[in-house]
């Protein structure tokens, strides 16, 4: 038996009570819990800020105190080394060394020598003072800290002593704002305090501001465990500078008898706890008072369903009738023949108000559709007349003007009376007709849509695979004609060699299964096109069938497969990149195919001159040219990729043909690339390297060859073989990088001169600056190992300008002796001289010095020139017109071009020391000499020969007409106090 679905259930409102107050329970114990756990986690976060931050005050305090330690103490250790190396300069010496550290502590208001009374025996205030608190002050490794004293302008000293020799001290003044400074600015919010304390609880610092001058003296208490420095401890409690409650830390792990004490407001820090209470409370409030106001609400619902109950229980039967009678209604002749009566549905169809009615035949008659009404009488009549059926579909016409679709059935049936009469039923099928007209649109429309469709529209039987239809876009991209077309089926379209893959994917799929992607086709000419496939099942003409859009996208594949070709390949060599070659050869070993394998790295020398010089295109060539000879040997042993800048990598897969492979390059590199422009020889440095040991990559076999082939370049060697020292060469480069950061900072850098003779007189007209790095042990780091790594770092502009600024101080030097017809000569870099502002910068120092025009020479390199010619003949210009004169470094040891010596703007060659060696008895570097020197003459440039090692060396020069020289005979580069001893004033 059936459930009664209007069976009343009283247990509803128990049930949600019930439910309601235990719920209610629940969520106030989470609530408790959760604040709770809330309240103890703030606290915790508060104490655990408040540590972090006194801690982290103590460990300034810490480095700050140890520095001024380690400054007195060394003080005290050079004046016991000046009493034995300068007794009787030791007392001026200490007052330079106790100005230096003052200088370098601007923290420090004095440091005096005191005797043991105090008395100062140094330059500055004593402290009679001292005999008081110097034995009762705890001692930190050599640093004693005394008690605060006025400075008599509202603020304080804190004292700090360090022994001397003889009982002496060295006493120093340290200003308690530098204190204030470390804590001024750290995040103690509105409530907390930071509070610097000497070892007997007096406030030497105070944080925020508002408190620092009223509490900064005072006393206050010290916890026993931290006074005796035990270390750090946390605790709440209620401040006695301001009486505010905190969560308070002390930590005096800094080695010196400093407390530091940081503090977070508990009002502060428990805020956002009291504001998270109220809303829980305000949640439990509304909870409750929610849950009341339902239960009130389901009382007076279920009073009001007992009564509706009875009432729905009567018109059940009703409703079900009338839900049976939707959308249908009945009618009937009367025995007149002339009048029917209808239901009230039927009398709403045609327009009528709803009710049971009767009316004349013809009343009903009116409201049917004019072009409907004739055939409608003509069939109702005959149903009258013979006692057919009636049977008719018409429009019905509203008084409003609506039309609605009605289908009438009708006979002739019996009443009760015994009488015989026509009546039937009327149904509302508008909504069908409606449905109807929408398919028949729908299906115009498709029709519209295959036909005229640009794209290729096909549709094939899902079984037989035959065409059933196309559309003239097929036509067209297909080559095929309509009947063509229905004689194939689907897999005359296909290469041939794809026809069993798409038979089994079409036996695979499902039929209700939508099918996507890009396929080959095949037009009528046998030519292929590649096409991007959107295919769905769909019932045409009775059968089970395919609907296929087919759109030729044979260019965008073309142009995809370019895009991921060039991914992995240089467009301008067409060799894959490195990384693609390292992926490549990863995957080799994951999956077997080879274990072991030999890399070469080829680093190809001033290439990119050839672009310079000779333009891109021919740059290119070349390039193309090397590429092909290098692809020629991957295909042979194994692979080839290329890394952008001149760099090639190959592969021997078979590591035992690595030297093969090593001598295979050599004899591709050997042969000058051919061109129109000329012959351009290759000059290349080549790294090896094998692996993969356990654990590395491609890359880094690839990185260990490019770090021999960098080896080898720095050693001017064709190739070479990586070892494990090349790794370590390459980690020290990288930390003396870090290193090079810190030296211009810590004065590091200094200049060397060495004198340039004019040979006709033997007198120094110039002297050229060379950049030195000192280091700790008295050494000197080399240029050439330093320079490169400035000039990668990017550090060069800023030691460049230093050098430049300190060339320009040198000068006024020179000047002071007498000496200021000598030039100074500065090297400059290709970074140096294209970036914009070097002109301004020697006019500054020209303006800040007061040097005369020519005081400064710029020199510059071959390969600093070709590198950008035209921006460097603006910069060139730009110097030329700052009255600098301009130099060309080590010429000839490049690719010396005869146009930018006439175009460029030059004053001087420096014939390089390759060239000068032995030239009185070498004769081929004798008559490069001569060449050189003839040249400047005809260019009207000065020369100056460098590393002039030799008398004879130098009287050939003198002899064939250079006009200037320097080197190690004439003088070696030496700093700048001992240059001017050995070159004097003038005359």
């Amino acid at each position: 038996m059936a459930a009664d679905p209007l069976a009343r259930s009283p247990g509803s409102a128990s049930t949600v009570r019930t439910v309601g107050i235990g719920l209610g329970l629940v969520l106030m114990a989470g609530l408790a819990v959760l604040l709770l756990q809330d309240r103890q986690a703030r606290l915790d976060a508060a104490h655990r800020q408040s540590l972090a931050l006194a801690t982290g005050v103590d460990r300034l305090l810490h480095y700050g105190l140890r520095n001024l330690s380690r400054a007195m103490e060394g003080i005290a250790a050079d004046a016991a080394t000046w009493a034995v190396a300068a007794p009787g300069q030791e007392g001026a010496l200490v007052e330079e060394a106790i100005a230096g550290v003052a200088a370098r502590h601007p923290e420090l208001h004095s440091i005096v020598l005191v005797d043991s009374n105090g008395a100062a025996l140094s330059t500055g205030m004593g402290d009679p003072e001292l005999p008081q608190w110097i034995p009762h002050a705890r001692t930190e490794a050599g640093l004693t800290l005394g008690s605060l004293q006025e400075d008599g302008h509202g603020g304080w000293w804190l004292r700090l002593a360090a022994p001397f020799s003889d009982g002496r001290w060295l006493l120093a003044r340290l200003e308690t704002t530098e204190i204030e400074g470390m804590i001024r600015d750290l995040d103690i919010g509105r409530d907390g305090n930071v509070t610097v304390l000497d070892g007997e609880g007096v406030v030497l610092a105070y944080a925020p501001d508002a408190g620092a001058a009223r509490f900064v003296g005072r006393r206050i208490g010290v916890p026993a465990d931290v006074r005796n420095r035990a270390g750090t401890m946390s605790r709440q409690s209620t401040s006695s500078l301001d009486g505010i409650e905190r969560a308070q830390a002390f930590s005096a792990t800094s080695g010196y008898s400093v407390v530091v004490t940081a503090g977070i407001g508990m009002e502060e820090a428990m805020a956002p706890w009291h504001r998270l209470a109220a809303i829980a409370s305000a949640i439990a409030l509304l909870y409750w008072a929610g849950l009341a106001y339902l239960m009130r609400r389901l009382s007076a619902a279920a009073r009001a369903q007992a009564g509706l109950m009875d009432e729905l229980h009567a018109q059940a039967h009703w409703l079900d009738q009338a839900q049976q009678a939707a959308r249908t209604g009945v009618w009937r002749v009367e025995p007149d023949d002339q009048t029917i009566r209808v239901s009230a549905h039927t009398a709403a169809m045609f327009g009528f108000e709803p009710v049971d009615m009767m009316q004349p035949a013809q009343v009903f008659f009116d409201r049917i559709h004019r072009d409907d009404r004739a055939r409608v009488e003509a069939l109702f009549a005959e149903a009258q007349r013979t006692g057919t059926p009636y049977v008719a579909e018409y429009r019905v016409v509203s008084g409003n003007g609506q039309e609605r679709w009605i289908s009438a059935r009708g006979g002739i049936a019996g009443d009760d009376r015994g009488g015989r009469r026509l009546a039937g039923t009327v149904v509302d099928i508008t909504d069908r007709h409606e449905a109807q007209a929408r398919i028949e649109r729908a299906e115009a429309q498709f029709r519209a849509l295959f036909e005229r469709n640009p794209l290729s529209f096909f549709v094939f039987d899902a079984k037989t695979l035959r065409f059933l239809a196309v559309n003239q876009a097929a036509v067209a991209s297909y080559g095929y004609s309509v009947e063509e077309f229905l004689s194939m089926s689907i897999l005359d379209i296909r290469p041939p060699d794809e026809v069993e893959a798409v038979l089994a994917s079409m036996r695979r799929r499902s039929p209700e299964q939508d099918v996507d992607g890009v396929w080959t086709h095949m037009r009528s000419d046998g030519s292929r096109l590649e096409a991007r496939v959107f295919s769905s099942s769909i019932e045409f003409g009775g059968r089970a069938a395919r609907l296929v859009l087919a759109e030729d996208v044979s260019d965008r594949v073309a142009y995809e497969r370019d895009l991921a070709w060039r991914a992995t390949h240089d467009a301008t060599t067409g060799l894959s990149t490195l990384a693609a070659l390292c992926e490549q050869l990863d995957a080799m070993v994951a999956d077997g195919r080879t274990r072991r394998y030999a890399v070469a790295y080829l680093r190809l020398r001033e290439l990119e001159l050839v672009a310079t010089t000779l333009g891109q295109r021919v740059g290119e060539e070349v390039l193309r040219e090397i590429a092909a000879r290098i692809a020629m040997v991957g295909v042979e042993y194994g692979l080839a990729g290329y890394w952008p800048g001149q760099s090639f990598v190959v592969v021997a897969l078979d590591p035992s043909r690595g030297a093969a492979m090593l001598a295979a390059l050599e004899q591709a590199m050997a042969a000058p690339v051919d061109m129109e422009s000329g012959a351009h020889p290759i000059e290349a440095s080549i790294g090896i390297a094998e692996g993969p040991e356990p654990g590395e990559t491609a890359e880094q076999v690839a990185g260990h060859a490019a770090l021999a082939a960098l080896q080898a370049w720095q050693d001017q060697v064709p190739t070479l073989p990586y070892d494990r020292a090349m790794a370590a060469q390459a980690a020290e480069r990288m930390a003396l990088a870090r290193r090079l950061r810190e030296a211009l900072d810590k004065r590091e850098f200094e200049l060397h001169f060495q004198p340039i003779h004019r040979l006709s007189d033997d007198r120094v007209v110039a002297v050229e600056a060379l950049l030195r790095w000192r280091q700790h042990d008295g050494g000197y780091v080399p240029p050439d190992v330093f320079v490169p790594l400035a000039e990668a770092s990017g550090l060069i502009l800023p030691i460049g300008q230093w050098v430049l600024e300190e060339a320009a101080r040198s000068h006024g030097r020179l000047a002071g002796r007498g000496l200021d017809h000598v030039a100074i000569a500065v090297n400059v870099s290709a970074v140096q001289l294209l970036t914009e502002g070097l002109s301004e910068a020697i006019v500054g120092l020209q303006r800040k010095y007061g040097l005369p025009a020519g005081a400064l020479h710029v020199e510059l390199t071959e390969s600093v020139v070709l590198r950008r010619p035209q921006a460097a003949r603006v910069g060139m210009l730009q110097l030329r017109a700052a009255g600098v004169r301009i130099s060309i470094d080590d010429f000839g040891t490049g690719f010396s071009s005869m146009a930018y010596l006439r175009d460029l703007p030059l004053d001087c060659l420096k014939i390089d020391r390759s060239f000068v060696r032995q030239v009185h008895a070498d004769e081929r570097n004798a008559s490069i000499c001569r060449a050189l020197i003839a040249l400047a003459r005809g260019l009207g440039l000065g020369t100056i020969a460098e590393g002039v090692e030799s008398a004879e060396e130098l009287e050939w020069l003198r002899r064939n007409g250079c006009e200037q020289a320097q080197g190690y005979h004439l003088g070696r580069p030496v700093p700048l106090e001992r240059l001017l001893d050995s070159i004097g004033g003038p005359g």
